[in-house]
């Protein structure tokens, strides 16, 4: 099955892609080596890819689908840090996209298995196969500059799924309901404003606010962030996150410096079904893992490597530190370099080097690296 897909993605694309109907996709290839303090060292590997089909659009409506698969090449043992297969299959196959979509005016309905890029409820592509998710979602565009969102989720698998390889519920009969907004009618300003409802979850709601502002003067560029999330905890005390960011660029060197703050007051903070929206982030470590009334702050920076006479290579450094409530301190090093050997073909690499254990994680070394062909 997996050969014959991947055939079927290297044949007769061109063909497609001259008709009316779309059909793209990718193939992935990668290795990972997790080597974890007082454990062994882990080493897992797969092969997969997507196959993306839709058709010409037809009185407004148009069906959409995506095949994602995922195969074992040497090695499968992977300690459940990043899940490259299914739960029990060393590979597996599953129609994450079907859809139909519908527009009229300004409007778009899609209904079905869908892709999803939410503040709390995304796609999170950090393993073989991303989350993607079951319901109904609007977007609507009449008011110039702002886009309105509403969604009913009922269903989720992928990397960041209860069950990876099965879409399973994510709030049981109630399942989860979105609401958002986001302007960009003030001049370099974007503003968001959303709000996730679980009810009966362990996190009934979650309502989310965040405006970047970007500007430019000579060689450099800037960009500076703000956002505040409550989530209001069924049984316990809710969560507040406040988050400030700053990115700076310096054009003619092709660096670019990142430093970024969240705080969060009451009970644990979550990221929802995906990677989150918070700032203050690193491959591994996220602001979940901080605990209660404490404190995150990560700092990166990244080079174009063109400034240096090696097109197509970005290489970037990052590291993140947590506080806990009681002064206790975790953090993670990242080393990352993605080189485009053309448009289509890119190799991305990411070492991480983790000292968490007083949240709760293993100390470890991690490594990854992927590779993407792009149709």
């Amino acid at each position: 099955m997996i050969l014959g897909l991947i055939v079927l993605l290297t044949l007769g694309v061109e063909a497609v892609e001259n008709s009316d109907y779309e059909l793209n996709g990718y193939i992935r290839g990668t290795y990972h080596i997790h080597d974890i303090k007082n454990d062994k060292k882990y080493e897992d590997d797969a092969i997969g890819g997507k196959l993306h089909y839709e058709t010409p659009s037809y009185e407004g409506m148009k069906l959409g689908t995506s095949l994602y698969f995922t195969s074992k090449l040497f090695n499968d043992d992977n300690s459940d840090i990043i899940p490259l297969r299914g739960e029990y299959e060393k590979s597996y196959t599953i129609l994450g996209e079907l859809y139909l979509e519908g527009k009229l005016g300004e409007t778009r309905l899609k209904i079905g298995r869908q892709e999803l890029n939410t503040p709390f409820a995304d796609m999170d592509d950090i393993g073989m196969v991303p989350n993607t998710f079951e319901g109904l979602t609007l977007v609507n565009n009449d008011v110039e500059n702002l886009e309105l969102f509403v969604g009913q989720i009922n269903k989720m698998s992928g990397v960041g799924a209860e069950v990876v390889d099965e879409f399973t519920r994510v709030n049981g009969s109630d399942n989860m309901q979105i609401v958002g907004a986001t302007y960009s009618g003030i001049d370099k300003v974007t503003l968001d404003a959303w709000y996730n409802r679980l009810k009966n979850a362990e996190i009934d709601g979650i309502a989310y606010l965040a405006s970047n502002y970007e500007d430019n003067f000579q060689n450099y560029n800037y960009a500076l962030g703000l956002q505040y999330a409550h989530q209001s905890y069924l049984l316990g005390e809710d969560t507040e996150v406040f988050g400030a960011k700053l990115d700076l660029g310096f054009q003619n060197l092709g660096v670019i410096l990142t430093g970024a703050y969240n705080k969060i007051n009451g009970n644990v903070a979550s990221s929802g079904f995906g990677g989150g929206p918070f700032f203050s982030a690193s491959e591994f470590l996220v602001i979940d893992n901080a605990g209660k009334d404490t404190h995150t702050k990560s700092f990166g920076v990244e080079l174009d490597a063109s400034t240096l006479g090696v097109n197509d290579l970005t290489l970037g450094l990052g590291k993140m530190y947590i506080e806990t409530e009681d002064k206790k301190k975790a953090s993670e090093f990242d080393v990352c370099a993605s080189y485009a050997i053309n448009e289509k073909l890119i190799i991305d690499m990411v070492y991480a080097y983790l000292k968490p254990e007083t949240v709760g994680i293993r100390n470890a070394e991690h490594l990854h690296v992927y590779v993407n062909y792009n149709f």
